[in-house]
């Protein structure tokens, strides 16, 4: 007998040692995330070394034309003395004087995501100030984030320009996921990631990219990467039964309806078929919990076979998922 229970707690052992590892990466970055402080540079100077980005924040983050037109120069005579725009840069660079723990960070999230994902290239990381524009931007080859989004959910300005909803992603501890979250989805496009376009597979697209940015940011809230509150995300914990019989009820699960499914997906207070105290985006938590549970059950399933795999059916008859 005491053979026995000792195969069996050494079994045991094994098994959540393999499951532990599963997700786990050899060796250590060799290479590290620098991020271009680019809101310092153009904020003293007018202008960047780097004349590839200055085009892209021209021209297509602050819409002013060209770098040396008329337009240009106006715009860039305006941001460095305007007396509110002084206060923004000023409250930034106190939010930001001290980046190294966003680069380190980030080294280590690109490192994993290249292990699992290697055709992902990584890009040029940088920061700029866009006057509350879009929070993060990508191009080729260019990834940056417009730190004046970042100031936390209580800086003043926000209060008079933004609803409550939306400044939960509006602090530090939110930007690195964020970053990844931007970049990840700018790769594995939904053009390139979803073979039908109803409701399902824009859950099991959202529950992918949280699963993959929970592998490769491990010691990030869940919270964080979906951009919840504690109190939101115990909502959906206690509600995952409801959520998932309300969809079913109302035969929504399979609709291509897009105003349907802006409604259970698109940014807003709540999602418009919960209750009211539930959080926006509530369907897209039911969407990571449909993929963990298939990965739980397929554990002969590689993190880039998940990624790749865009038959959303296939994954949620794989994953047996009934709360």
């Amino acid at each position: 007998m005491k053979v026995i229970k000792t195969f069996f707690i050494i079994s045991l052992i094994l098994l959540f040692s393999c499951d532990n590892n599963r997700f786990g990466v050899p060796g250590k970055p060799d290479k590290n995330i620098s991020i271009y402080r680019f809101d310092q540079e153009f904020y003293k100077t007018g202008t960047s070394s780097d004349s590839t980005y200055l085009d892209l924040y021209a021209n297509n983050i602050m819409e002013v034309g060209e770098p040396g037109s008329k337009m240009y120069l106006d715009f860039s005579g305006i941001f460095r003395t305007d007396p509110e725009v002084k206060q923004l840069y000023n409250d930034c660079q106190e939010s930001f004087s001290d980046v190294s723990d966003i680069e380190n960070q980030l080294t280590w999230a690109f490192f994993r995501l290249q292990y699992f994902l290697p055709e992902i290239t990584v890009p040029k990381v940088y920061m700029h100030i866009s006057g509350f524009g879009e929070s993060i931007i990508s191009a080729n080859g260019i990834l940056s984030a417009s730190i004046d989004k970042y100031l936390g959910k209580d800086y003043p300005i926000y209060q008079s320009i933004y609803q409550p909803y939306q400044t939960l992603r509006f602090s530090r501890e939110k930007l690195v996921a964020d970053y990844m979250n931007g970049w990840i989805r700018s790769e594995l496009t939904e053009e390139k990631m979803l073979e039908q376009e109803r409701l399902l597979d824009y859950m099991v697209y959202e529950g992918k990219l949280l699963f993959l940015l929970k592998v490769i940011l491990p010691d990030e809230k869940l919270e964080n990467l979906i951009g919840f509150s504690s109190k939101q995300l115990q909502w959906c914990e206690a509600n995952e039964k409801n959520i998932w019989d309300s969809l079913l009820k109302l035969q929504h699960l399979y609709s291509t309806d897009r105003l349907v499914i802006a409604k259970y997906i698109n940014e807003a207070p709540n999602t418009a078929f919960f209750p009211e105290d539930s959080p926006g985006r509530a369907a897209i938590w039911i969407g990571y919990q449909i993929v963990q549970s298939y990965m739980d059950k397929n554990t002969n399933i590689t993190l880039k076979e998940l990624m790749f795999k865009t038959k959303s059916q296939d994954i949620l008859s794989g994953s047996t998922y009934h709360p």
